[in-house]
Parts: structure tokens; sequence; C-alpha cells
């Protein structure tokens, strides 16, 4: 099944079907499906069934446009049809016509280079050359193989300039040879480095527990984790650097969240269990509240099935911190579920935020294909488009303060705004990193003095980047796949 189910078993697909159905009554999805009709119109009504059933502004669409089943036909840009149903301010629900590759990217597997960039105009040729800056590579990469570091400036692919034509190549790629600079102020230049880096993209995991280690300081111990992705392969070695900080005596935690778009809502939960304070662990205190649209709020509670999360208790007590305060260090690309893991301790312990405002990502999704919609018994029905699906907002979150609909994002005191200079990025985990800098002075009760380098150019006018399919992800786990007819 494409829907994951989260501490719940899914033993039986059932299907609720809006009309004709009193008192919750619940059939099977066969015998509303017609497998004559052409795939143009098995798609259009796989979307609006999905998005009638699921869509967390289900309610915000007129459906008066889709009363008549001639309608399935009368679209062949699905994307375009699909595209009518979405909120003014959802910016993260999409179709997409292979879901598995999309999977995959949620789950921290795709064929790369091992980088995250960060684009910009070049500063100082006023064309349209670009540069690209790493923000971090993957251990175990090709890139962190070829020598590429956090910092590092692209000035060159391949024996030629990066434009704004081109620098998406950079991911898409098959092999790259790449000439890095050097910026100089002074002569207002960024000259080449002797050398270039030899690549070739692999199909790799990319593991979000990019680095951790344990800082010790005027006779403090403090753990530092820079955490890049909530991908469910990770929760064990969640489980073994949270082991390891407690064993040896970490008292504060720094979590770097500064490039964590988000992921899997189960693998927050469990993050979050791991450092939340023992009385709210042991008495499974309600972590996140879910909000649905009023069919499935519905459907879940006729079907006894909670609205919220709670700590998980079972977790071995050798990783679990008892925090009373955790450090977080954000900035713009922070998203979705690390906001969910701010937002959801926020109420239990004193959740200190260091660096630039979040995202502003408050609901979560689920990853739809036509499977977990119909059933593996039909998949003769949608065997020609089996790996079409969506990723739809299903739900907002709240903490049981009543915090959220952030679309602003999260932002930190005045007195620890920090933005990073992307010509002078320091290694994760080195105590001159102004961020961490910042952490770690407040941990000591110190003042915090920021050092300028002094390599500061304005205004650097950016580029998107679009490795990732969406700004942002939170992949829930509904407890039962329901499909209803269009209204």
């Amino acid at each position: 099944m494409r829907i994951k189910i989260f501490f719940l078993d899914l033993c039986t697909i059932f299907v609720f079907v809006l009309s004709g159905c009193n008192n919750g009554e619940v059939e099977e999805a066969a015998g509303t499906l017609d497998p004559t009709i052409a795939d143009t119109e098995k798609i259009n009504k796989f979307i609006i069934e999905g998005v009638g059933t699921y869509y967390l502004w289900e309610s915000e669409t007129d459906w008066s446009l889709y009363d008549d089943s001639k309608t399935f036909a009368a679209y062949s840009d699905h994307k375009k049809l699909f595209e009518r149903f979405i909120y003014k301010d959802d910016y993260w629900s999409l179709l997409t016509e292979n879901i598995d590759d999309l999977e995959n990217q949620f789950e921290g597997i795709s064929t790369t280079f091992g980088y995250t960039l960060k684009f910009y105009y070049h500063p100082f040729t006023g064309n349209n050359e670009v540069i690209a800056i790493v923000l971090y590579t993957t251990p175990g990469s090709p890139a962190a193989s070829a020598g590429l570091k956090r910092g590092d400036i692209i000035v060159g692919m391949n024996g030629g300039k990066i434009t704004d034509l081109n620098y998406q190549d950079l991911y898409l790629a098959s092999s790259l040879v790449l000439q890095c600079g050097v910026l100089d102020t002074e002569a207002g230049s960024i000259s080449p480095v002797p050398g270039v880096k030899n690549m070739a993209a692999v199909r790799m995991y990319e593991n979000p527990v990019n680095t951790s280690k344990i800082i010790e300081k005027a006779g403090r111990r403090v753990g530092y984790l820079c955490y890049t992705g909530y991908q469910i392969e990770s929760e064990p070695e969640l489980v073994r650097v949270f082991s390891d900080f407690k064993s040896a005596g970490v008292t504060d935690v720094v979590l770097d969240l500064r490039y964590n778009p988000g992921g899997y809502s189960r693998t927050a939960l469990i993050l979050s269990s791991l450092l939340a304070p023992e009385h709210a662990v042991k008495g499974k205190k309600v972590y996140l509240e879910h909000y649905y649209n009023d069919l499935y709020t519905a459907y879940l509670k006729e079907n006894g099935r909670e609205l919220s999360e709670t700590f998980i208790d079972t977790l071995p007590e050798s990783a679990c911190m008892n925090l009373e305060r955790l450090y977080v260090l954000t900035g713009k690309n922070t998203a979705s579920a690390s906001e969910a893991t701010m937002v959801g301790l926020e109420p239990y312990l004193n959740v200190i935020q260091i660096g630039d405002t979040t995202s502003g990502k408050y609901c979560g999704g689920i990853l739809l294909s036509p499977e977990s919609l119909y059933g593996e018994k039909n998949k003769n029905y949608y065997a020609t488009f089996s790996n079409w699906g969506m990723y739809i907002m299903i739900y907002r979150y709240a903490n049981v303060k009543g915090i959220t609909s952030f679309t602003g994002g999260l932002v930190p005191a005045e007195n620890m705004l920090a933005a990073e200079n992307v010509f002078d990025l320091k290694p994760f985990g080195d105590e001159t990193d102004p961020l961490l800098g910042r952490a770690l002075a407040h941990i000591l009760g110190e003042n915090y003095v920021e050092k300028r380098s002094g390599k500061i150019l304005q205004p650097l006018i950016p580029l998107p980047d679009k490795k990732r399919p969406i700004d942002g992800m939170l992949i829930a786990e509904p407890s039962f796949p329901v499909r209803v007819d269009p209204k």
C-alpha cells in the first residue's frame, strides 16, 4: 500500500461512499468503477475522488463544477484540473506521473551528487553568469569524496560558465567536472582555484544525520546534531546519537534544522519523544492535534480513531534526554516536520530558536496513489495509470496551546535573529558558526559577540533551487483509506 500506517495495522481496505451511505455504512469500491472508460477520464476521476475525500481545504472547492460524470472526460491536462482544486495558500500539494520517484525522494533516495547548493547571479560580472554555494554535502557522497565542502564556491562546470540557463545541470547531469573559486572582496572578483572536481552521480540514500558531536566548554557538555530530513530510515541512528549524548553526560542539545525541509510525521514524533521531558513522555501527553476536513473527521470519529499524536513512551530510556530546554538553529528552509517538532515541544520545554524565520508550513499531507484509493483487488482498473499520484494536504496541526496556521513562519526572539553569510559558512558543529556560537553563549550565560568577517556582498540575487519538488514535507499516515463519489 502506498499509504503507510503508523502504529496501526492496515488489515482491510474500506471505502466510504458519500452518496447513499447512512450511519457510517461502508461499501467496497467494486461496483462503482467503470473499467470501460478511457484513461484520461480515469485519471481525472482519481484526482476528483482523492481530493474530495482527503483534501484539507475540500470545503473551499466549488463542487458544482463537478456534479456530472462528463466532467471526468473534459480535461486532457490533468495537472490543470488538479490546480483548480488547490486552495490559494496551499503551496505544497502536487500531482505527479511518477509517485515511485516522489516517494523515493521523500525517503532520501535519489540519483544524486550528494550536495545541496544555493544559487546566485555572479556578484561581479553583471550578466547571466551564476555561482553556486555548497551549503552542505552528504557524508560518503560523490561530492564529499571529490573534496567539496560547506562554503565552497562553484564557478565553472564542464569547462564552461554556469548560467541561468544551465545551472540546474549541477543537480540533473549524470557526471560533472567542476571549477571552484575564491572570493576577493577588495579586488571585486571570484578567482578560480587550481584543479577541478570530478563527480559521477550515484543512486544513494542521503543520510540526514549529517553531523553529530559533543562540545565540551566551561565544564558543560553540549550535544550538537545537524539533521537534514525526517526520513524513517534515520530513526535508529537518531536513537544511537542521543544514547551517545546521554551516556556522555550531555545536559543541553543544539538541534540544527537550518536545511531540514521536513519528512515523515512519525519520525518527527520519535525525535520529539527522545527530546521531551520525562513527565510529558511517560504521561503520553498530546504532542500535536490534527484538524482534517469535515468528511474525514467524521469518518475517523465514527471508527474510533485518534485526532491527535501523543508522545511515545516505549523508546529506549538510554536515549531519552528529558530536556528542560532545547536550542534549535533555523533558516528559511526549515519547514514542515521541522516546524512541527518545535511547535509540538514548545508547551513542555523551553524551545530557544536561533537563526532566521522558518518556512511557515503548518499542515501535513499524504502520498495518495490509485492503489491506495481503489484497493489492490481493483488493480486491473488502474493498471495503465498506476504510477500517477498526489501529495495532498490533509490536516493542519496545532499544539496544546492552540498554536497553528503560522503562515509567516516561526520567528526567533530579536536577540536570537541571525542570518547566514553564504561567503563565510563554517563547518557544521564549528564553534565559530554565529548560530551555534549564540547557542553556546546562552548555555554558558555569556554575551555573544559576533565576529564579522567582512566578506559580505549586498545585494545578492538568488535563483530558485529545484532540487526538491516541494518546499516543506510533512508526510502523514491516515488510519484507513476512504473514498467518496464526487459531490
